[in-house]
């Protein structure tokens, strides 16, 4: 079963008037997509809380809530103090609940929306750091080139993955989209570059061969002359085919 459009915005309008009746919420606004009129067939709900007390009572309460709608899983992310508890409904729509204690709420983006209550002024949420991202770039590479000497076929494919989401990040960091999640991969001018970092097989050739190519392309978001170096000795053909 998959939700409905009309599902999805019934269940959140449920979930706005909860906390416009919870006395423990003293604000809420829309995140994501809605918050900015960009919704599609496939976008989830994002609903943020402003707490002022009993934060766990009010996360039990929601969760509660939320597992009476329909729920039948959900994890958690954490950021500091907020708690964003991701839930997964039967009807395989996202919903996701951000737990905000009140003296921290407030828009760190774009796509927030206040639907009551105040907020604070928070800075804005960042860009991955790019030396962060080229440092997981070549440690996954370290691990593909250990794994496909091994003949760990399924550990390189792994490994290999890893290191285009970082590289990929690299490239929408240089050309101004959003590195978060992938979320700007789909405006990059050349992102069709990737396709040759697919790895189509387990067979050693053929891990060798994309992670050759996807080596190339870090080593062009590399300036530090010495680590060029080192990153080009993981795979030397790409190297050469710079």
């Amino acid at each position: 079963m998959v939700f409905t459009v009309s599902e999805r915005d019934q269940l959140r309008r449920d979930l706005v008037n909860a906390a416009d009746t919870d006395p423990r919420v003293v604000g809420a606004a829309l995140t994501g997509s809605a918050a900015v009129g960009r919704e599609d067939r496939w976008s989830d709900i994002d609903f943020a809380l402003s707490i002022d007390r009993e934060l766990n009572a009010v996360v039990a309460d929601w969760t509660a809530l939320i597992y009476a709608c329909g729920a039948v899983s959900h994890l958690d992310v954490r950021r500091g103090t907020v708690l964003f508890r991701v839930f997964l409904m039967r009807s395989t729509l996202q919903v996701d609940i951000a737990f905000w204690p009140s003296s921290e709420f407030g828009a760190t983006g774009p796509t927030f929306r206040l639907l009551f209550g105040e907020t604070n002024h928070l800075p804005p949420s960042g860009q991955p750091d790019r030396a962060e991202l080229i440092g997981l770039a070549w440690l996954h590479g370290l691990h593909a080139r250990s794994s496909i000497a091994r003949g760990r076929g399924w550990q390189a494919v792994y490994m290999i993955n890893g290191m285009r989401d970082q590289v990929m990040s690299l490239w929408c960091l240089r050309e101004g989209v959003n590195a978060v999640q992938g979320r700007g991969l789909d405006d990059l001018r050349d992102a069709d570059a990737f396709a040759g970092t697919l790895v189509l097989s387990t067979h050693p050739d053929e891990l060798a061969r994309a992670f050759h190519v996807l080596t190339g392309l870090l080593l062009g978001e590399i300036d530090e002359p010495e680590l060029r170096e080192a990153v080009r000795a993981l795979s030397p053909a790409a190297g050469a085919q710079r």
